[in-house]
């Protein structure tokens, strides 16, 4: 190759080069980009199952306790319920106690699932401070005192008491003590911090159904905090009980509270 061969195909090279880029310089830089498609969530909000600590009436928030043989049945009978209505799981969650771990992988193995489900601390129960594992009766006396009430049968038989103000003073009851005492605004905020993550998360994966294990109070909190009707929740979440929530495009729908039907299912 000659020279000018040279200089003639190296001129255009550098034109095709330049031809190229000019293409990709002139097309349109605001070209929008698919977005994935937000799927709506069921949670089945459920709570762990019976333990130890239940079975003795002690408050129960951060300390833990493992399940009693009550309480593995009904969370093997969550499962089996849950398998037997055709519910299958994309994901699961749970507090990251015992009785939480237990309770959700229990009714996984009922399931059939193939994977573990994950930890959140977020979910777990409201702390009690000085009185985790002190007897529920032990407790409540003392918040009748802070509240104004004669003994806690004035307070119990008060048709007006406002359990939120009951939580409320077990926090002040806790200050100075060192010990970390979670007023129930606390509690709400962390769980439904969770509560959205996951459903946003499992929304942006597709959508589906998703397994959370929490505990009673926190379940409470959570559901109000969400606009559920708690008006017929006069003994607290069950053991084993679930709640469905939809998600959808940000928005949450309370769709059933403290259901036992899957757990009873299960037992037949």
């Amino acid at each position: 190759m000659n020279r000018t061969t040279r200089a003639v195909t190296a001129g255009a090279l550098a034109v095709t080069t330049l031809a190229t880029l000019a293409g990709f310089a002139a097309a349109p830089a605001d070209v929008p980009t698919k977005k994935p498609k937000q799927a709506a969530v069921t949670i089945y909000l459920t709570r762990h199952g019976e333990t130890m600590l239940n079975t003795l009436e002690r408050a129960q928030g951060w300390s833990d306790s493992p399940l009693t043989e009550e309480g593995r049945l009904s969370a093997e009978h969550l499962g089996e319920g849950l398998a037997e209505s055709g519910v299958k799981f994309e994901a699961a969650y749970s507090a990251d106690m015992v009785r939480h771990w237990e309770t959700v992988s229990l009714a996984l193995d009922e399931l059939g699932a193939k994977r573990a489900a994950t930890r959140d601390e977020r979910l777990r129960e409201i702390s009690f401070g000085k009185f985790e594992g002190a007897k529920n009766m032990e407790m409540w006396s003392a918040i009748a005192t802070e509240l104004g009430y004669a003994n806690v049968g004035e307070l119990f038989a008060d048709p007006n008491f406002d359990f939120m103000a009951g939580l409320s003073a077990v926090a002040r009851l806790n200050e100075g003590s060192g010990l970390v005492a979670e007023t129930p605004e606390q509690v709400a905020a962390r769980a439904v911090e969770a509560l959205d993550e996951i459903a946003a998360k499992q929304s942006a994966d597709g959508g589906g159904e998703v397994l959370v294990v929490s505990s009673g109070i926190t379940i409470m909190l959570a559901l109000g905090t969400l606009g559920a009707d708690l008006s017929e929740i006069t003994n607290g979440i069950e053991n084993g009980a679930v709640s469905e929530l939809v998600y959808d495009r940000g928005e949450w729908t309370i769709k059933t509270v403290n259901d036992l039907s899957y757990v009873e299912a299960g037992s037949d």
